[in-house]
C-alpha cells in the first residue's frame, strides 16, 4: 500500500512540475507578445483522458469564438444526422401530372445536379408535365444570422442561405479595365439578372469593393474602387429564391425536360409519388469540407437540416440551438450563448474553458476517431500554412473575424499525451498574421511537453 502511495505522490509531483513548466513558458510567450496590454487573451489546455487542466489563462472569460465555433455546432449536427447521412433532392408526380421538386437543404446542390435529376425524370416519366412546383418546406426561409453585419451582404464568405439554395448562392462576374479611355467593364457570367452599378475607375491597382444599401434599394449592387487588370469575383446573390428559379430553368432546359405550365412554390400533396432522386455525398465528406474550408454557408445549412431531423418539423436555427444545448448538456463549464452555426455573429460568446471541456466530451464519443479526421490538420484548409513542423500532431479549427482570432482542437505531445486546447484573442489592433504566429507559438509549447 505504501508503494502505491509513493507512486501516486511521485506522479503528482511530476504532474505539478510539468504543469508549472508549461505555465511559465506560456506566461512568458504572452508577456513577451504584449498583446494582452490592449487585447484579451484566453487559453485553456486539458488532458482529454483525465480532464485535468494543464494550463489556463482567462479561461472563464466569455469571448467571440469566430469560426472555431464550427467544431461544436457541426459535431452536434453530425451526432444527430450520422456520418452516412445524405441529402436527397427528389422529384414527385401528382395525379394531375404536376412535377414537384422536394428540396432537402443540401448545401452542395448545383445546377448540374438538378440537371441530372431532370434527366432521370425524363427517362422515367413519359406523360406531358404541367406545372413544376418547388417544395422548400425542409427549413425556414430566414437567410442571415442574428447579429450579422449588414455590410457583409456582398461578402463572398457570407452568402444568404435558405431552402432555395444552389451553387452556394453565388454568381461569377468578371471585371475588366477600360481600354482607350473607356470605363471599366463588368460582365455577369450567370443567367441571374443582378443590377450592378458600375462606379469603377481605371487605376494603378486592383482595389475593388462591393456595396448594397438595403435602405435605398436591395436590388442594386454598387461596384466601386479602381481596377488595373482583369479579375474574377464570386458575388452573393441578393434573392435566393429568384436565383434558384433561374438555375432551375437552366437545368430544365439543359435536360430537355418539357412542361406546359409554370414554375410555382407549394407543398407536395400526400398522393404524389416519388419518381427520381439525387443524393449528395455523405455527411462525413460534407462536414469535412465545411470544417477544413471554414465554409459559413455549409455550416448554416447543415445546422438547420439537423434541426429538422431533431424536431421532425421544419428546420430552424432556433431548434438547432436546442439540439446543440441538449448534446452539450453534460459539459460542466459555464454555458455558451450561440445564435448561429458558423460563429460569425458578435452575439456568440464562449469561454476557452467550455471549449476544452466540450472537446473532451467529443473525445469520449464512440465516433471520435471518425470525426477528428474531419478537422483540418496543418497543410489542409485554413491550416495550410501553419504549424507545418508538427503537421501530424494537430487537428484544429481556426477562427478569424475583425479583431478576433481563435483556434481550438487536439494535439499529441512529444511525451505521448493528448490534449484539448483553445486559444482566443479579441480586440487586437495588430496584423492578423502576428496573432496567428502568437497562437502557433503557444501550440508548439504545448507540443513540446
Amino acid at each position: 500500500m505504501n508503494k502505491i502511495k509513493k507512486l501516486i505522490a511521485i506522479m503528482s509531483i511530476f504532474f505539478i512540475a510539468t504543469n508549472s513548466a508549461l505555465a511559465s513558458s506560456i506566461d512568458a510567450i504572452i508577456k513577451k507578445s504584449e498583446i494582452d496590454k490592449t487585447s484579451t487573451i484566453a487559453v485553456s489546455v486539458k488532458d482529454v483522458k483525465t480532464g485535468r487542466t494543464v494550463y489556463q489563462y482567462n479561461e472563464q472569460k466569455l469571448m467571440n469564438p469566430a469560426s472555431a465555433q464550427k467544431i461544436f455546432t457541426m459535431k452536434a449536427a453530425y451526432n444527430e444526422l450520422g456520418k452516412d447521412y445524405t441529402y436527397k433532392t427528389a422529384a414527385y408526380m401528382d395525379n394531375n401530372n404536376n412535377l414537384y421538386i422536394k428540396l432537402s437543404g443540401d448545401p452542395s446542390l448545383t445546377t448540374e445536379s438538378l440537371k441530372n435529376l431532370f434527366e432521370e425524370v425524363n427517362a422515367k416519366y413519359k406523360k406531358q408535365i404541367k406545372d413544376i412546383i418547388i417544395d422548400p418546406s425542409i427549413i425556414d426561409n430566414k437567410q442571415w444570422g442574428i447579429g450579422w453585419m449588414w455590410d457583409d451582404d456582398t461578402n463572398t464568405y457570407l452568402p444568404k442561405y435558405s431552402p432555395f439554395s444552389i451553387n452556394e448562392n453565388k454568381i461569377d462576374i468578371v471585371i475588366e479595365p477600360g481600354k482607350n479611355g473607356k470605363m471599366p467593364y463588368i460582365s455577369n457570367k450567370s443567367n441571374y439578372s443582378m443590377m450592378l452599378v458600375n462606379l469603377l475607375k481605371n487605376g494603378n491597382e486592383n482595389a475593388i469593393f462591393f456595396e448594397r444599401n438595403p435602405w435605398q434599394s436591395a436590388d442594386m449592387t454598387y461596384v466601386k474602387g479602381t481596377i488595373k487588370t482583369t479579375v474574377k469575383y464570386q458575388l452573393p446573390v441578393n434573392s435566393t429564391e429568384r436565383y434558384f428559379k433561374t438555375e432551375l430553368s437552366k437545368a430544365i432546359s439543359s435536360s430537355k425536360l418539357k412542361y406546359t405550365g409554370a414554375i410555382k412554390v407549394a407543398p407536395i400533396p400526400q398522393n404524389a409519388k416519388k419518381i427520381a432522386e439525387i443524393n449528395s455525398k455523405n455527411l462525413s465528406e460534407i462536414v469535412g469540407y465545411t470544417l477544413k474550408n471554414s465554409n459559413n454557408f455549409y455550416s448554416e445549412m447543415i445546422f438547420k437540416t439537423a434541426a429538422a431531423s431533431y424536431t421532425k418539423k421544419q428546420g430552424s436555427t432556433e431548434d438547432a440551438i436546442k439540439m446543440f444545448n441538449k448534446y452539450y448538456a453534460d459539459v460542466k463549464a459555464n454555458s455558451p450563448t450561440i445564435v448561429d452555426a458558423c460563429g460569425i455573429s458578435r452575439n456568440d460568446i464562449i469561454s476557452a474553458d467550455w471549449m476544452t471541456t466540450a472537446l473532451n466530451k467529443i473525445y469520449k464519443d464512440k465516433d471520435f476517431d471518425d470525426f477528428v479526421t474531419l478537422l483540418p490538420k496543418p497543410m489542409e484548409g485554413t491550416l495550410s500554412d501553419r504549424l507545418l513542423d508538427i503537421s501530424l500532431k494537430v487537428r484544429a479549427k481556426t477562427g478569424t473575424a475583425s479583431g478576433i482570432s481563435s483556434i481550438a482542437g487536439y494535439i499529441d505531445t512529444k511525451s505521448g499525451k493528448k490534449y484539448s486546447f483553445a486559444i482566443m484573442v479579441q480586440n487586437f489592433d495588430k496584423p492578423v498574421i502576428d496573432i496567428k504566429k502568437f497562437e502557433d507559438n503557444i501550440i508548439r509549447e504545448i507540443y513540446n511537453l
